[in-house]
């Protein structure tokens, strides 16, 4: 299957990934859609390579699955399938908010990615995206 590759670098976020993450209708629809049942927390990448900036673009024209909140209040989030290191499943996830950094990446997968992949921040992690969002 062809797939968009880019590469990021690996960067603490600010903690939101993982209260969003325990949501239980975050996580139910995250189990429900993508299959996935987030470790708690995401996995934060910045793309600050012109390659890499190009094909997150790529990824982010595509439409997404989305990621439907309880209350109409709150945000949605549309998500990208995506293999991290060739290794592990998981899925990019984007909230529809203005202003959200156009270089920022975060992830969800149902293991902890630092640990399982032994990297930290600064690192370098390739990701995959399939052409098609399934």
């Amino acid at each position: 299957m062809t797939s968009i590759v880019l590469t990021g670098r690996l960067a603490t976020g600010v903690g939101e990934g993982r209260h969003f993450t325990g949501l239980d209708w975050a996580r139910a629809q995250f189990v429900a859609t993508l299959g996935i049942d987030p470790f708690p927390g995401t996995v934060n990448l910045v793309v600050d390579d012109i390659v890499g900036r190009a094909g997150w673009a790529a990824i982010r024209a595509r439409p997404g699955l989305v990621i439907r909140p309880p209350d109409p209040q709150w945000c949605d989030g549309y998500c990208y399938r995506v293999r991290i290191a060739g290794r592990i499943d998981g899925a990019i996830v984007v909230p529809a908010v203005a202003g959200y950094p156009a270089d920022q990446i975060e992830i969800i997968a149902p293991v902890a990615v630092r640990a399982a992949l032994g990297i930290a921040d600064g690192d370098r992690v390739e990701i995959a995206a399939p052409l098609v969002s399934t």
